[in-house]
């Protein structure tokens, strides 16, 4: 999980990179910044950073108090927020609570609001949001078995004929049935599958061609392998 963190790159804000970073990198989050290539301009290299991320968080900290009392922040990080949600990646802003609502910036999306002088209940919120984001962006990779799949599949492997889908089961409840394309790894067939609900969550898989059906039992996503039959 690639997890861009946009701040103030300064003695003020030295606290993100203690507290943040650590508590991010604990839900195996690779931290990116642009500090590397700080400017008051937001650079295509931070661009290119923020599009490969899975997710971004922006802090919204004090910089220059205005006359109101309120205060501004930093336009760079407000320039990574604008730049994650034009490009779908997900992006919560993290608003220190003396900062004035400019709007319009984050629209309705997620926005978490805090206090400078209350950072631990900030770090419950984040450790909230990262064990969702956790479940959801990181992709677990299952092998499909047994290997003979991988005849039936192959020749539609890069068609819209072949068409796989994969279903949680938590306690007794079911999900919505997800999409997914099989991918080749080595001799075999892969998928991807995200949004895992919990560890001890079960999951269902079924792979579809124009004369082939493939399905599996709700076996463990704790499984790197799930065994599928012909149907």
């Amino acid at each position: 999980m690639n997890i861009f963190i946009g701040f103030g790159y300064n003695e003020k804000d030295k606290w993100i990179k203690e507290l943040v970073f650590p508590l991010v990198k604990s839900f195996d989050g690779d931290v990116n910044t642009g500090e590397d290539v700080y400017g008051n301009i937001i650079s295509s290299a931070v661009i290119d950073k923020i599009k490969k991320s899975d997710g971004v968080l922006c802090f919204l900290t004090p910089r220059d108090e205005m006359a109101s009392g309120k205060f501004i922040s930093h336009k760079w990080v407000y320039d990574e927020l604008s730049t994650a949600i034009a490009n779908n990646i997900p992006a919560v802003e993290i608003r220190e609570q003396t900062i004035d609502n400019q709007g319009g910036i984050g629209g309705d999306r997620q926005r978490i609001e805090f206090s400078l002088d209350d950072k631990a209940n900030l770090l419950v919120e984040l450790a909230k949001l990262l064990s969702g984001w956790r479940r959801n962006l990181k992709a677990r990779r299952l092998f499909l078995l047994p290997r003979d799949i991988v005849q039936d599949a192959r020749p539609f492997i890069n068609t819209e004929e072949l068409t796989c889908t994969y279903q949680f089961m938590t306690g007794s409840k079911e999900s919505e049935t997800h999409k997914a394309k099989p991918f080749r790894f080595g001799q075999g067939l892969c998928l991807d599958i995200f949004n895992v609900p919990s560890e001890d969550s079960l999951v269902m898989v079924s792979v579809k061609g124009p004369q082939f059906e493939w399905s599996s039992d709700y076996e463990s996503v704790q499984l790197l392998s799930i065994n599928l039959q012909k149907g």
